[in-house]
This record gives structure tokens, sequence and C-alpha cells, in this order.
């Protein structure tokens, strides 16, 4: 069935695309005020090229939303392919930027395969998912899900980009709880990870950690093979977290200790947590004005068109301002998971499912980061930093949820 003028008027997510508009116009106010006259050449001038990468995510979400549900269904594990392919051509032919390699050089455009490759997991996974004999508690079905999710995972991992891999298993965990993983997988899943976090931390952390672990045991009491598992892995985790440290690139190394500890080198690695942190102090409840902020324009904030540009949206624009940014990124993460709950095709839920997640933890990091919460990943914030694959991914990836909401009747 075609679309008409009544679907477009009546199904037509105006919320969604509304929000996403207003991260747009925030993001490319923040961008041209730290990107001006002051800022370093080789950031000068990009406000006007990201409206150019706005306009290529406006003709991919275009394309999204005017294609039908079953031809995303046809080509998902297509796509998943390709994206596949760009990322071992990354491994092999990447161009190395800011200690990784990244990118994918072609003439005057650089492509990052790892952004693109999370829209190719969500629709391969959703794909997967969305078959009725495929049930998360099988295990064979699970570990089906966690291969299609861990062979981009381990070539990301290669580049080295542990945070857009970190992305990969947030996208992860959410679409297997939604296809039934029960509430003891996911905690069987999710513990490790903040055992290994707080392993990094230290022995106190860690030694926190398994007070709590022990409490929580008592109170869920799975059953005792259950138990068992859960005490050797977490263990195991505890024993070898030295042995990991050492396999980190030393500039992996420093974010996890500057974001423990900024102050031990207000200079050196803890220098971006600390100028951000004074830069969104220094804001106030309404901030100090369009390119009135000193530590954007005085470059004492680096990175202030990707990592940290929720920061110089918090210095000129203050609380009233962030406060904004967040309401949206909110609503757009609202209306996307919803989107995911009452769409009748399973396979869109999946995708919408998906596509929430990736944009709720990135959104979370991103600001987290920015506010000296979480280490220094080089997530960016969706829709907000600069960005040509990012943008055009989180575009392409919303024009998806709006058609699903057109075609909800498929």
């Amino acid at each position: 069935m075609a679309l008409t003028a009544r679907h477009l008027g009546e199904l037509f997510d105006w919320p969604l695309a509304l929000a996403a508009l207003g991260l747009v116009v925030a993001g490319w106010v923040g961008l041209l005020s730290a990107t001006g006259a002051t800022a370093a050449s080789r950031m000068q001038g990009l406000a006007s090229v990201q409206l150019l990468w706005v306009a290529f995510a406006f003709c991919a979400a275009l394309a999204a939303l005017w294609l039908p549900v079953r031809f995303w269904y046809g080509i998902a594990y297509i796509v998943y392919g390709v994206t596949l392919a760009l990322l071992v051509l990354t491994l092999f032919y990447g161009a190395r930027w800011m200690g990784a390699e990244r990118w994918l050089v072609l003439g005057p455009i650089r492509i990052q395969a790892s952004e693109l490759g999370k829209v190719g997991l969500i629709l391969a996974l959703s794909r997967y998912l969305a078959n009725h004999k495929v049930t998360m508690t099988r295990l064979s079905h699970f570990l089906g899900a966690l291969a299609i999710t861990l062979v981009p995972v381990a070539l990301i991992r290669q580049q080295p980009d542990l945070g857009t891999a970190a992305v990969y298993l947030a996208i992860f965990l959410p679409m297997v709880y939604w296809a039934g993983l029960k509430n003891l997988h996911l905690f069987v899943l999710v513990v490790p990870i903040v055992n290994a976090i707080c392993a990094f931390a230290g022995w106190i952390p860690w030694m926190a950690f398994c007070l709590a672990f022990v409490g929580l045991l008592f109170l869920i009491r799975p059953p005792v093979l259950w138990t068992v598992l859960l005490v050797v892995v977490n263990l195991t985790i505890g024993i070898i977290t030295p042995a990991i440290w050492d396999r980190l690139e030393p500039f992996q190394q420093r974010r996890i200790q500057t974001f423990f500890s900024p102050e031990k080198d207000p200079l050196g690695a803890g220098y971006q947590i600390i100028q951000s942190q004074v830069a969104i102090g220094s804001g106030g409840m309404t901030g100090k004005g369009f390119q009135q902020g000193s530590q954007t324009q005085l470059a004492y904030l680096p990175e202030t068109h990707t990592d940290f540009i929720f920061a110089v949206l918090g210095e000129e624009w203050g609380f009233v301002g962030t406060l904004a940014v967040v309401g949206l990124l909110l609503l757009l993460v609202w209306r996307t998971i919803r989107m995911g709950l009452v769409t009748n095709n399973r396979f869109a839920s999946f995708v919408c499912i998906g596509i929430g997640s990736m944009i709720a933890f990135q959104s979370v990091v991103n600001i987290g980061m920015t506010l000296g919460l979480m280490p220094v990943t080089g997530l960016p914030l969706p829709l907000v930093s600069y960005g040509g694959s990012a943008t055009i991914t989180v575009g392409f990836a919303l024009g998806l949820v709006l058609s699903f909401g057109l075609r909800g009747y498929e």
C-alpha cells in the first residue's frame, strides 16, 4: 500500500522528527561557536561542512522513510555483510587518527565504517530475532545472536576503538532482552561487566563489588549451578584483569586512569575532563551567551566540535540550554522505544529497540564524560557532535523508525 497524505498527516511521528531537528540546530549553534575565528585552523568552517552532512542525513532518512519494511527485512543480512567488509578494509587500509585506525579515506571523504556498522548490526540482529522459531531460552539461539554481535566487535577492537565496540554490546543486550532473555540470564551477562570496571578501578572498588555481589546472590538465590558459574566467572575476571590491562593501548590506559583520578595529571591526561567541568560549571543557569564562553573561545577546552560539544553548550547556554538538549534526547529515545513497543511488525519492533538503545547509550556516555562521570571514549553526541558518518547513520536510523510508524498496518 502506497503512502498517502493521510498517512503523513496522521501517522507521522512529529514529536520524534521535531526532537531530531532541535538537536541538529543545537549542535550546529554549538559548532558555529566552537569552530569560529578563534578556533584552530583544522576546525574553522566545520559548521558549514556539518550542514552538508545534515543534508546527506536527511536524504538517507528519506530513503529509509519511503521504502517498505519488507525491503529492509530482505536486505538486512546484506547490509550487515557490507558493513563487515568495510570494517575489514579499515583494518588493512584505514587511516590512523588519534591512535586508532578508524577511517576509510575516499578522496576528500573519510568514512567511519564502525558508525555505519551499528545499523548493519541492528538490521541483522533484528531479522535473526524476528524469526518466531528463535527463542532466547535456548542456548544455541542466544549464541547465534551473540556471534552476530561479536564479529563486528572483534574487528572494531582491532582498530582499536573500545568505545564504539561498547556501543555494539549496548545494542545487543536490550535487543536480546526484548526477545525474551530471562532476568537471571541478563544478570549473569551484566555482572561480569560491572566486575571488570571495578577491577580496573583498583582493589578497594573491586572488594566493594565482591561484597555487593555476595549480597545479591543471597537476595536472588539462583540455582546452585548458576551460583557456581557466577562465582567462578567473576573470580576469574578479577584475577585476569591485570593481564587485560597490560594488553590495552597506552592511550586507553590513560583514559581509564584519568576517569578515576583526573586531578593527578591536570596538565596531561586529566586536562580534558577538568576543562570540561570548568566550562559547564562556569555557565551557571543561563550561560555566558553565544561565542562568549572563555573556555571555548580561548581554546582551553579541547575537541569542542566532537567529544566536548555538550560542554560548549553548557558554558554558553548554561543549565537551561543543556537541560533542553537532554530533554530532546530523552524525547527522541522515548519515541523510538515507544515505536518498538506499539508496532505490529516483529522485525520493526527489534529495529526500534536497537536504535533507541544506541542513541541512549551514546548520549549517556558522551554527556557523562563531559561531567567527569564516564571515561573519555570519543563517542559523539547523536545529532549534536560534528561528524559525517555518525550524523548520516543516526539520520538513516531515525528514518527507519519514522517509516515503521507510517506502516504500522504492515
